[in-house]
Formats: structure tokens, sequence, C-alpha cells
């Protein structure tokens, strides 16, 4: 019984204390993602031209930094996009660091976070939602306007299989940065002429809610140099990216993987630590009835208020005194 009281107990501790503090972010977090966009606009720096119709292919790679976050309740990830186009020709590198709470997925400050080498405060969620994602909104950093930005629930669709939210967020055109370029790129009869870069995004992120796993990721982004008027004048990049089939496959399996080791840890081995516990105690509370029971049974008999002796008395006839058993009942004539 004290075993199965003891069982019943874990049980019951186990999804609300035990297993949180395993469900977390993985320290050596290895993985990589490639997005696909099909006639997209890009900037020829060469030429300083644009080339429409162009294909192009987004690699994500994510590298966990074990050490850094080893010490504490964070994880940090190094982060490497690389855009190219169909001719391997590059269009763009950024890099990222940053760290996270191992449980919420929120950013947090420090491990000497940055974005393309320049230092950078994270805020919000980055590139993974938290386990056990809700029907709201969630602040989602963004590293090339360096903000958070509100990511809303918008609906539940089914995606590879898997019950996903879907959420959306974005980014109104904001300038990024000024860079000098030849003055006729806008317009200008002067020979260079500052010209603000601005940025604007529509990012759609399908999530597994049980894992926190983005299944599928869709960013329409646009980058254009405006003029000091502040009209459009050049494209650097008009394209749709999105998750190609592979990656969604992947990521899939990622989240499966994760929600069936959750299950495990806060419903099926708590379960069964459970009903193997009720199954002790109510073992060990038959025993003890049991035992009651015989011990009740073998206790002495009184006779006309005096102990019973199962010795035969001397002043009785042996041949008239009828059998008395071992267990103190008299045993049944035939």
């Amino acid at each position: 019984m004290a075993v199965g009281t003891f069982l019943i107990v874990g049980a019951l501790a186990m999804p609300l204390y035990v297993a949180p503090s395993l469900v977390k972010v993985p320290l050596d977090q290895s993985s990589e993602t490639v997005s696909r966009a099909e006639n997209a606009t890009v900037l020829d720096f060469g030429t300083l031209s644009e080339r429409s119709g162009v294909n192009l292919t987004a690699i994500r790679a994510v590298r966990g930094d074990v050490e850094a976050g080893q010490k504490a309740d964070r994880a940090v990830f190094n982060v490497g996009v690389r855009v190219t186009d169909d001719a391997g020709k590059e269009i763009t590198v950024s890099r990222d660091r940053v760290a996270l709470d191992r449980r919420t997925a929120e950013a947090v400050a420090c491990c000497a976070e940055d974005v393309n080498g320049t230092p950078a405060k994270h805020q919000g969620l980055t590139y993974t939602f938290p386990f056990g994602t809700e029907k709201k909104t969630y602040q989602y950093f963004d590293n090339t306007a360096l903000k958070a930005y509100p990511a809303k629930y918008v609906g539940t669709e089914q995606l590879q299989g898997l019950t996903v939210y879907r959420f959306e967020m974005t980014v109104e055109p904001v300038k990024v940065s000024e860079i000098k370029v030849p003055g006729h790129l806008l317009g200008s009869t002067e020979q260079t002429v500052d010209a603000g870069r601005y940025y604007a995004n529509t990012r759609t992120l399908w999530v597994e809610p049980a894992s926190g796993v983005i299944v599928k990721g869709q960013e329409k982004q646009l980058q254009t140099l405006r003029d000091a008027s502040g009209a459009d004048k050049i494209k650097i990049i008009d394209a749709t990216l999105a998750f190609d089939e592979k990656t969604q496959q992947q990521q899939a399996k990622a989240a499966r993987d994760a929600s069936q080791q959750i299950n495990l840890l806060t419903l099926i081995v708590p379960l069964a630590v459970g009903v193997l516990g009720l199954i002790l105690v109510a073992l060990g509370a038959l025993f003890l009835l049991r035992g009651s029971r015989r011990g009740a049974s073998g206790a002495s008999v009184a006779t006309d208020g005096g102990p019973n002796d199962d010795r035969p008395s001397e002043a009785a006839d042996p041949a008239d005194e009828p059998t008395v058993p071992a267990g103190g009942r008299h045993s049944v004539e035939r």
C-alpha cells in the first residue's frame, strides 16, 4: 500500500512538476530548412538593374551553441540564411545569434546576441513557438526590421496530416538603412544620391501547437530603394518564399516526434504509474483484510467467561468428549 500510494502521488506530480522540467528546447539544435520562390524580382548589384522572373532558394541553417546554453535554462542558436538564384548566384546573406528561454521560447538578453555581426536585442519569439502554443497573439521578432511584431492567430488548418495553428504578422514598410547609389537609379542628375532602403513583409506561420514546431513558413517580402520624396524607385527583392514540400515533411516529422515525447511524459507514463499504484493499494488493502479475518478466526473462544483449553479435562470421559479441531470449530458429524 505504501508503494502504491507513492506511485499515485508520483503520477499526479509528474505532469505538474517533472514533465515541465524535461520538456525543453534542445541545446544541440541542428536543422536546415529550404524555402523557394518563383518569378521573383531582384536587384542585380553587378549591373544595378532589376531582374524579373527569377527563381530563388533560401537555405536556413540553425545550430545550437551547447556550451553557451548548458549552464542556464536557455538555448543559444546561431542562424545563417543564404538566398541564391537558379544559377547559384548569391542574392543575400544574413546571420543571427539569439538566446531563448528553453520553456517559453521567448528571447532572453545574453550570450553576445547579434544580427549580421551587430549587437541587437531580440524580443518575443524567433525560430520556434512555445510548447502548448495557444490560439492567441504572440510577439515575433523580425531580424531585418530589428523589431518584434504581433503574430496573430487566424485559424486552424490541416497540414502534412497534422492539426496546425495559422499565425500571420505584417511588417509595414520601414526604413532599415540608407545607402549611396548612382543618381540615375532614382531619376536624379546627380552622380550619387542617398537612397533609403525600405523593407516590408507579410509572414505566415503554420505551427503544430503541442510541440511549437513551425511546420511551414512563408514570407511575402518586398525591399525597395526610395528617393527623397519617399517614392519606390528600385526593387531590391520582391518575392514570396515558402518552405518546400520536403522541408514541410521534415518539420512535420519533428513535430510528431516531439509531440509523442511530450504525450509520453505528460499522459502515458503518469497514467501507467497511477494505475499501477491503484492496483498495489488495492492488493495491499486485500491482504490486510484477509490477514485481519484470519486473525479473528484463529483467536481463542471463551466458554462461560473462562479461557478455552484444547487439552481434555481430567474429569471428562474421553469417550464422551466431542472432537475439537485446531481451528476452534466443532467438526460436523456425519
